[in-house]
């Protein structure tokens, strides 16, 4: 298992406004589950670090020194570590884990730039891998902004690495490989494969990517369904290639699998469409027939008005002819 650190320059006050906004989820975090959210948390410094660092720059002037155009004010960290590192054990035994390796982490930037240079440090634990994100003023030991005396040039950054594993080697983290062609300028990729060959049986693989049979309530909502599966093989999967969770192969076919159910689950709205298109024509021609029933038995009333009235009508002439040919006779008489 590897500790992993990741560094990002921030050049303007808005940049890190931008960054500070991700931090406390006030813009849209699509990596992020929002059910997890409240689970993050502030570890050392202050919340609103941009606002700190607007703070800092201003006294910083006002002692008489110059911020260089286009210069450094701030660092970002991003401190995490093999996904595997938080996931073995029990609950109690990784929360307890989490919580010495988040002391260490602050333990550990304190060192590099005093307490008085951290801006911040938060801790997120609402993605994939649980992860620390600090912001410091790159402060050198004469006072000045200086961010070169700590990322300047290829032998910082390696010494950088170096001190950070050497820092978490009671963890049991080791440093990645010394010269990796791996970059450790863009914290957005801190996600991207390590330098090492996943040893995973092909037996572990098939129940990783393995379909949980669906329920009934899931067979009525495919899309849920899937979503979950997705996920839950993402994460399966991730685990016994933790070094190349979203680049390797093997998690490309499993969502290929995905994609095959996908594909089904179009299937089957467009069956569901098109029975919903017959029940829709059925329940019209049912209306009609429904109609025409009731046309019919109104028809039948009035019939058997007419039969009534014609009826009396037969019998009122029977009972007429009667005294017509009573009347005759007398007369004839």
């Amino acid at each position: 298992m590897h500790s992993i650190i990741r560094t990002k320059k921030h050049k303007s006050i808005g940049s890190v406004k931008f960054r500070e906004n991700h931090t406390y989820r006030r813009v849209e975090t699509p990596n992020a589950d929002q059910t997890k959210q409240h689970k993050n948390k502030l570890l050392f410094g202050q919340e609103n670090y941009a606002e700190g660092l607007t703070n800092f720059l201003e006294k910083y002037e006002q002692a008489g020194n110059h911020v260089r155009k286009n210069g450094v004010l701030a660092i970002e960290y991003l401190l995490t570590a093999s996904p595997e590192f938080f996931d073995e054990g029990s609950k109690n035994e990784r929360d307890d884990r989490l919580k010495k390796w988040c002391e260490a982490q602050i333990d550990f930037m304190k060192k590099e730039h005093g307490d008085k240079n951290i801006l911040c440090m938060y801790l997120h634990l609402d993605e994939k891998t649980a992860h620390i994100e600090a912001f410091v003023v790159p402060v050198d030991p004469k006072g000045k902004l200086n961010c070169k005396s700590f990322l300047g040039g290829k032998s910082k950054l390696q010494g950088l690495q170096t001190r950070y594993a050497t820092h978490n080697k009671d963890f049991g983290l080791v440093r990645g490989l010394k010269g990796s062609k791996a970059t450790h300028q863009q914290v957005q990729k801190f996600y991207e494969q390590i330098k090492q060959p996943a040893k995973v049986s092909n037996e572990n693989l098939q129940k990783a990517v393995k379909l949980e049979r669906p329920t009934v309530k899931s067979m009525l909502n495919p899309e849920a369904y899937l979503a979950e599966q997705e996920a839950k093989i993402i994460s399966k999967v991730a685990r016994l290639f933790a070094s190349t969770v979203y680049e390797n192969k093997l998690i490309q076919q499993a969502k290929k699998i995905l994609t095959n159910w996908k594909r089904v689950e179009d299937d089957n709205k467009k069956m569901q469409y098109k029975l919903e298109s017959e029940k829709e024509a059925l329940q019209e021609k049912l209306i009609r027939q429904t109609k025409a029933i009731e046309q019919l038995d109104k028809l039948q009333i009035d019939n058997k008005d007419l039969q009534k009235n014609l009826s009396n009508a037969l019998i009122e002439n029977k009972i007429l002819k009667d005294r017509f040919q009573k009347n005759l006779v007398q007369k004839l008489k």
